[in-house]
């Protein structure tokens, strides 16, 4: 009996690594691709100046070949497909400016956000080495943009990709000066600065970041002060963090470690109560001068204050997760929980969220450049929660929709090319049922998308999203992020 046992071990043991093997060695499934036609009439619609923040009347649009040729009444292209836009608004296609691709990504990531109306994204981190099994590098992301570009490929376009974080505390300027000329021999666009930088080493990436003509982006780290992160060029700031930090009272104590023993939840209290606000103030202004710009991505903070609720925990978005990042979410919700225990937990968490949301909306009114980013697993479905978040936090839904268009398109200097309807500019639209203008829930409701002037049309919208709800339930999928994340250069950093 036991060697039959035995046997039927081996077998079992057999099968799942053939499998595996299979599953590693094969190439994951495609996505659904857009109409290959590559003109198109849209009649009927209202197009959305989004300098003005105003929609004009009814008219005409012509897409040829990628790029808007026409619009007006009497637009017309021979030969194109023509669409009755049903008195509906279009709108230019949306950026996530904190976002992240993996190896898996044009199967479990990139669906997700065509269908959710992104067209263009910003990524936060590149490989630390040449190439990884887990991390999506510098290579595979220009690769999978001129794919998208032709409509080979359904995903969003990468228009800048920022090194692997320079992070560990013991890092040398030495150290920095290396990596980043590495860094930049891959051909990245932007240096990557994070928490635990010292002075000395976030002085030694700003120099490398201005003499390799890279940007310098990212975290603040905890060392350094706004002023000096301003005055060495750093060009954007992430997550609502930053002026809850920089505004409290005793900054200067808590950045020189003399916080570190405070418990977690009195030191989120203190720093929502002990806020100064003339120094955000001078933060506001100092932020406008340089120009830098500012990418809150309220969605993180929202996942701190709501790490204890059931139904947040159970958001049925998550079932575009496969089960590894569905449980990666989770643990982390779950570890933010224990170290925020109880109901005074809960309440400081939330406090915090709000505070966050309150300084953003002031520093818009100050001036403040103002992006959206989501930093999200699931980015697509939390993209619109980001956009609702900035209206909370006192922006017009017509401030949004510019931060989410032609503001990111500033940022990236593609102003005359994307960011806006405007003949010769990318035909990245997205058209909507109702008027964002009026509720920014209305971003919800697409009909339509053209990415480099590929039509997903409704029905290929729900094909992309039942798309990804399959491929996240996959297991080829599942052995290959568990492989991919095993042999991973970063697996012990993540």
């Amino acid at each position: 009996m036991l060697r039959k046992a035995g046997g039927l071990l081996i077998v079992v043991l057999g099968l799942v690594l053939a499998f595996s093997a299979f599953a590693i060695l094969t190439s994951p499934d495609t996505a659904p691709l857009p109409d290959p036609e590559r003109q198109y009439v849209i009649h009927n619609v209202h197009i959305l100046d989004v300098e003005a923040g105003a929609f004009g009347p009814l008219t005409s649009i012509a897409i040829s070949d990628g790029v808007i040729a026409k619009i007006g009444k009497g637009a017309k292209l021979p030969g194109a497909r023509v669409i009755d836009g049903q008195r509906q608004y279009l709108v230019p296609g949306f950026w996530d400016m904190h976002a992240h691709s993996f190896q898996l990504s044009p199967q479990l990531h990139f669906p997700l956000l065509v269908g959710s109306g992104v067209t263009s994204v910003r990524d936060m981190m590149d490989c630390p080495q040449q190439s990884d099994s887990l991390i999506a590098c510098v290579d595979d992301k220009r690769q999978w943009t001129a794919e998208i570009d032709a409509g080979k490929l359904a995903g969003p376009r990468i228009i800048e990709v920022a090194s692997f974080y320079f992070e560990r505390a013991d890092l040398t300027p030495g150290e920095t000066r290396t990596r980043a000329r590495t860094y930049a021999e891959r051909g990245i666009d932007a240096l990557k600065v994070y928490n635990r930088l010292t002075p000395q080493a976030y002085q030694a990436v700003a120099n490398s970041a201005d003499d390799l003509d890279l940007r310098l982006v990212g975290h603040l780290p905890k060392r350094v002060s706004l002023e000096v992160a301003l005055d060495a060029g750093q060009d954007s700031f992430e997550h609502a963090r930053l002026f809850i930090e920089q505004c409290y009272t005793d900054v200067v104590a808590w950045r020189s470690g003399k916080r570190d023993d405070v418990d977690a939840t009195l030191l989120a209290e203190l720093m929502v109560q002990d806020h100064n606000p003339d120094e955000c103030r001078t933060h506001f202004a100092a932020m406008k001068a340089a120009p830098a710009w500012f990418v809150p991505t309220h969605v993180t903070r929202e996942e701190d204050a709501r790490a204890s609720d059931d139904a947040f925990v159970n958001d049925p978005r998550l079932d575009y997760l496969d089960p590894l990042s569905r449980w990666a979410y989770r643990d982390d919700l779950s570890a933010t929980a224990t170290r925020y225990p109880g109901a005074r937990g809960e309440k400081a968490l939330k406090a915090y969220f709000e505070r966050g949301l309150q300084l953003t909306g002031e520093a818009h009114r100050s001036g403040v450049k103002i992006l959206v980013g989501t930093d999200s697993a699931i980015g697509g479905a939390r993209y619109h929660d980001e956009m609702a978040h900035l209206v909370r936090a006192g922006l017009k839904p017509a401030d949004v929709i510019r931060a989410a268009t032609i503001e990111a398109a500033l940022y990236a200097g593609l102003e005359n090319e994307a960011g806006s309807i405007a003949v010769g500019k990318r035909a990245d639209l997205v058209l909507l049922a109702a008027n964002p203008l009026r509720d920014i829930g209305n971003t919800r409701k697409i009909e339509s998308v053209w990415l480099a002037g590929g039509l997903y049309d409704r029905e290929r919208l729900d094909r992309l999203l039942s798309f990804t709800e399959a491929q996240s339930g996959n297991p080829a999928n599942w052995v290959r992020l568990i492989w991919g994340f095993a042999m991973s250069h970063v697996s012990g950093e993540l």
